[in-house]
């Protein structure tokens, strides 16, 4: 039997937690230093990378350019566990089960082993808040369908012969203030960018191929978001 993802799917206690991608290549130095210069500020002056669309060379499914990340926190958001416990088994939400894309806001372009930069919000989660326990945010991980015009549809095929990245959900990302004891937006946390790098196989056809991104915590996978990358 495939060891798959569908193995350690249950419903976490901690369902407040919740994120998702809001951009399939992002660049990062692009918009990094502002943030950091805008928390050095007194008072602090808040800069957010969704105030820079231009930023983001690839988008996901269905996502807008730039978009209400309320509207998406219910639309793009996809609780695997939550959704899996009710008997839904799929990968991805229901606006991003078929490849299309947003006006204005195309899928991410890149060759066979490149790298692409993707960047999720940490939404109060960075530093484990509401989220792992023990404060660890948990993990991040991109499964690719293994050929281009494939798509991954169920959770039983998120196999870890598919993982073609991971990362700590917060590895690469940008708190303030400092004290790490500063754990929760209601304390003054303000965790706006966090970013995961992926180098793509280099074996890739050229063409499109679809990922998807998934993030666990608890030793559970928890939400997910699919999107594209046109190889050339």
């Amino acid at each position: 039997m495939r060891s798959s993802l569908v193995t350690y799917l249950a419903v976490a206690g901690t369902a407040t937690a919740h994120s998702w991608l809001e951009c399939s290549d992002h660049d990062q130095d692009a918009v990094l230093p502002q943030m950091i210069a805008g928390s050095k500020k007194n008072p602090p002056e808040l800069v957010d990378p969704v105030f820079f669309p231009d930023a983001c060379k690839g988008w996901p499914r269905a996502k807008q350019n730039p978009g209400d990340w309320i509207e998406e926190s219910s639309n793009l958001a996809w609780n695997l566990a939550a959704n899996g416990f009710g008997g839904d088994n799929h990968a991805c939400n229901p606006l991003q089960r078929k490849p299309a894309q947003s006006p204005n806001a195309p899928a991410a372009a890149a060759k066979a082993g490149g790298s692409i930069m993707l960047r999720y919000g940490g939404n109060g989660h960075t530093r484990g808040a509401t989220a792992g326990e023990g404060g660890d945010p948990g993990q991040v991980q991109v499964f690719w369908a293994g050929k281009k015009e494939t798509e991954i549809v169920t959770v039983d095929e998120l196999t870890k012969d598919k993982i073609i990245s991971q990362a700590g959900f917060a590895e690469n990302s940008f708190s303030y203030p400092e004290d790490p004891a500063i754990t929760k937006p209601a304390q003054g946390l303000v965790d706006k960018g966090n970013w995961q790098k992926v180098t793509l196989p280099s074996n890739m056809e050229a063409g499109r191929h679809m990922l998807v991104w998934v993030w666990s915590f608890n030793n559970k996978p928890q939400w997910s978001s699919c999107f594209d990358v046109i190889i050339s």
